[in-house]
């Protein structure tokens, strides 16, 4: 957002390099600090003196010293006020346009972190062949088999423990629909087992926390119900 330049010498600015360990960059800086020591940085390199020093009217001329080609030069220029209290007033602008960049950053990074997300479960999805539709007709037709899953289901659910689904003798669902066994040959197959993949890549991209919460709900839903009445006699 400032340029590699700056960056590096805000860095190495006191204020900032103290905020995390040796050789480590921080994880976060406040953007009034940032504000402070990136206005700091750019008095010292150009003026000569602290930015607290400097005038309202000398504001425009310590801008104007910044190199053209630098981008910094044009954000500063298009912060600054007019009046006596123009210098805090860049500083108060400067920390919101850096509040707003990071906002725009963590957008970006949240998107990128879905993207990388989705293609890792696509991978795991496709090299165990877990198709969603396939998955679903199969304990469609097999009642033994989802009687035996619900059950575990539940019992982890109601357990508050996901470790409870490994310990439960998994290896007697073995008949579980999941696996390369035989490569699907028919049209109306392939195109079921892509949109399979496609669901089972998207369900597991939201995270295994929020599907063990589903079925705590859904447990708790099953269990739920009016306490039955008992009949007074006289």
């Amino acid at each position: 957002m400032i340029g590699n330049e700056y960056a590096a010498k805000l860095y190495a600015h006191p204020l900032i390099k103290n905020l995390a360990k040796q050789n480590k960059l921080p994880s976060y800086i406040a953007p009034e600090t940032l504000s402070a020591v990136l206005l700091e940085v750019v008095a010292k390199e150009n003026g000569k003196k602290p930015f607290v020093a400097h005038k309202a009217n000398e504001l425009r001329g310590l801008v104007d010293k910044i190199d053209e080609k630098h981008p910094l030069k044009d954000i500063l220029g298009a912060l600054i006020d007019e009046g006596d209290a123009a210098a805090s007033a860049l500083k108060e602008r400067l920390s919101g346009w850096f509040d707003e960049g990071m906002a725009r950053v963590s957008g970006w990074y949240k998107r990128m972190v879905k993207i990388w997300i989705f293609g890792i479960a696509a991978v795991v999805t496709v090299s165990t062949n877990a198709s969603t539709i396939h998955i679903a007709e199969e304990l469609w037709r097999n009642d033994a088999l989802r009687t035996q899953i619900a059950v575990q289901v539940q019992a982890a659910a109601q357990s508050g423990e996901v470790a409870k689904l490994e310990a439960g003798n998994m290896e007697r669902l073995e008949a579980f629909p999941i696996g390369w066994k035989e490569v699907p040959t028919d049209l109306l197959e392939i195109l079921k087992t892509l949109l399979g993949w496609l669901i089972t890549a998207a369900a597991v991209s939201l995270g295994a926390p929020f599907w063990f919460d589903l079925l705590g709900k859904v447990a708790n839903l099953r269990g739920a119900g009016g306490k039955a009445q008992t009949r007074q006699t006289s």
